[in-house]
């Protein structure tokens, strides 16, 4: 019942997005299960109907992104849909550098354990993370920190090229 659990929570965010006073830019999981079903456009033109002046982005799991046909026909499909998509937990796991390279996302979201104390980490650390966000932006990704914490983090994020960043720094998890 995973997949239909995340639906139901991202109904009833799209539901929280609507309610707002202004149009939200809103990042949604997807299950690995939902990954290139037609239930899953299915269920995002819905959403989008739920909550039509919001800006969708799905992030895509790290399992769905090494199957690159399948990740280049989805993104085909979410352009036609007007959505954007993100790879999520990014430097966790697999790489993922072919892919960035064959199917760009439009947000490159970097996993929190590079994040995580980056601006008091070795040099040769905090200089692999500036380049790999130089390699996202130059390839037309936009780069977003996750778990961001601290300021000193946050400040390091903007220094070296990040446009985004979440964490408990920019709010805690709230119910609405």
């Amino acid at each position: 019942h995973e997949a239909a659990l995340d639906y139901t929570l991202r109904v009833a965010a799209a539901k929280a997005a609507a309610s707002m006073a202004q149009p939200v830019k809103l990042f949604m999981n997807i299950h690995p299960l939902e990954m290139f079903t037609e239930e899953l456009y299915t269920s995002l033109h819905h959403i989008q109907g739920v909550a039509p002046q919001m800006s969708l982005v799905i992030e895509v799991h790290e399992t769905a992104v090494a199957e690159v046909d399948k990740m280049k026909a989805m993104a085909l499909r979410l352009a036609d849909m007007h959505i954007q998509f993100a790879y999520d937990d990014f430097g966790a796991g697999q790489s993922r550098l072919n892919e960035l390279a064959e199917v760009p996302p439009h947000v490159v979201k970097f996993d929190m354990g590079l994040i995580r104390d980056i601006d008091t980490a070795s040099a040769n650390k905090q200089q692999m993370i500036t380049q790999l966000v130089q390699l996202v932006v130059s390839i037309g990704s936009t780069p977003l920190a996750e778990g961001v914490e601290t300021e000193g983090e946050a400040a390091f994020c903007r220094s070296i090229g990040f446009e985004l960043c979440q964490g408990y720094l920019t709010g805690r998890p709230k119910l609405v």
